[in-house]
């Protein structure tokens, strides 16, 4: 019997990983896991109770980064492993931010070292343009991009140097390029993405 599939939607917030992870998963018929929805209504309110700022939103202080941002991680990588010891293929949608420049982090990490030896990992980049992820960020209007928006060039700085450091060994890289795009010319690249996966 072959191993399932955890595919890993990386890449920088409002790219449109979560878009189109459930495309992916719509698609293939794996379930479909997102950290902001697994975790942030938890997230939220212990930030608020417990953060030296106590801002629900907080997602760039040294405190939501190295307490709660790894509890996330943790959370997430259960969940995607009940359902992998049942053989069900995954989408997992998370920036990974932190952990694809982290070129041991496949080995380092419990979760995923034993992930790694029961299933195909998949990582699927998600990248745009910075106008697009400019605009997408305003549209969406979110509280915990406040601090994106106000330092811009050091943000899109950051997400352009974001690179997957892991072994290539240990996983299959895709890259999609989610700038905006005619609808006809987008719906093909989603299908050439998805077909792509097997």
């Amino acid at each position: 019997m072959s191993k399932p599939n955890i595919v890993l939607m990386v890449g920088a917030t409002g790219v449109g990983k979560s878009f189109i992870g459930k495309m992916i998963a719509k698609k293939k018929g794996y379930g479909y896991i997102d950290k902001d929805t697994a975790t942030s209504p938890l997230v939220e309110r212990y930030l608020a109770a417990c953060s030296p700022t106590n801002d629900s939103h907080d997602r760039e202080s040294a405190f939501y980064k190295n307490e709660v941002r790894p509890l996330e991680y943790q959370t997430i990588l259960a969940i995607v492993e009940d359902n992998i010891k049942l053989g069900n293929s995954v989408v997992l949608t998370a920036g990974f931010e932190q952990e694809i420049i982290d070129a041991d982090y496949l080995r380092s990490n419990a979760q995923m070292s034993r992930l790694r030896e029961q299933a195909n990992i998949i990582v699927v980049k998600v990248r745009v343009d910075s106008k697009t992820l400019l605009t997408r960020l305003i549209k969406r209007n979110e509280q915990r991009d406040k601090w994106k928006l106000a330092n811009w060039d050091a943000y899109v700085k950051e997400v352009e140097g974001l690179k997957v450091a892991w072994d290539e060994s240990d996983y299959t890289q895709l890259v999609f390029d989610n700038s905006d795009m005619l609808p006809v010319l987008y719906e093909l690249k989603i299908e050439g993405l998805i077909q792509s996966i097997s």
